[in-house]
């Protein structure tokens, strides 16, 4: 009820009544509920964050072994060792040259530059090294680029083996080995043969460990800037070791 300034008057016994809050009543089954749903949440982003993580892991492995299979270039003087007379055998093989005989070229126009390859087949025991050896003579000095191709010509899509390129080289560099001009150096190998061939500075190819299924004929294309292609092939045998 208002007293005489019109303010409400409370009743002393009901004072309490009235200040006292409402007390709020627990709903136990729906705190159950969001408990569990708040559970569920963390548990599926500890799930999301341990695949995460594993998937890092697996890429970081990954990236390692890439590094480790990072394809090597070998230095061209391991080639004329006087050392090895494999190797030097290899050197005094009779040649045909791509630019004077039609039995060296596989390219469909003639081409400035001439690739030198063996004229009969090089045969290899099995398990063996095989290196196989060719000359590349650019008559032009003044290039930009150079990229040698290696392909087994096989008919299948792993026929390509490598690629190994010069660029970006120095308008200044003209020395008489093409391949001793300052350049950029790329070794691409494809990974069907990255554990078994490779490619040294003068393009000669690289195959360890040979088997019966690497025998047949590889190609080799040179390419260049201001040069139309050339194209070579030798024929490689692979014979058993002697049985002892």
């Amino acid at each position: 009820m208002e007293d005489e300034d019109g303010y409400m008057s409370i009743d002393p016994a009901r004072r309490d009544v009235y200040l006292s809050p409402p007390q709020e009543t627990k709903d136990l089954p729906s705190n159950l509920l969001w408990w569990k749903i708040g559970l569920g949440v963390s548990l599926a982003g500890f799930v999301a964050l341990t695949v995460v993580l594993i998937v890092l892991s697996l890429s970081g492995v990954q990236d390692s072994l890439q590094m480790d299979s990072h394809p090597v270039l070998f230095p061209a003087r391991l080639c004329g060792s006087k050392n090895s007379s494999v190797l030097q055998s290899l050197y005094q093989l009779p040649k045909y040259n791509s630019c004077t005989s039609n039995e060296a070229s596989c390219a469909s126009v003639p081409s400035e530059i001439c690739i030198e390859i063996p004229k009969s087949p090089l045969s290899v025991v099995a398990n063996e090294t095989a290196i196989i050896p060719i000359k590349i003579q650019l008559p032009k000095p003044d290039w930009d680029f150079i990229e040698v191709l290696w392909h087994h010509t096989q008919g299948t899509p792993e026929d390509l083996i490598l690629k190994y390129s010069l660029r970006s080289c120095s308008p200044k560099s003209k020395p008489q080995l093409w391949y001793k001009r300052e350049c950029h150096l790329f070794l691409e190998i494809m990974p069907a043969h990255r554990w078994k061939m490779s490619a040294m500075m003068n393009a000669w190819l690289i195959i360890w460990n040979i088997e019966a299924k690497h025998a047949g004929r590889y190609q080799v294309t040179v390419k260049s800037n201001n040069m139309k292609e050339a194209c070579s092939f030798v024929e490689l045998k692979v014979t058993e070791a002697a049985k002892t």
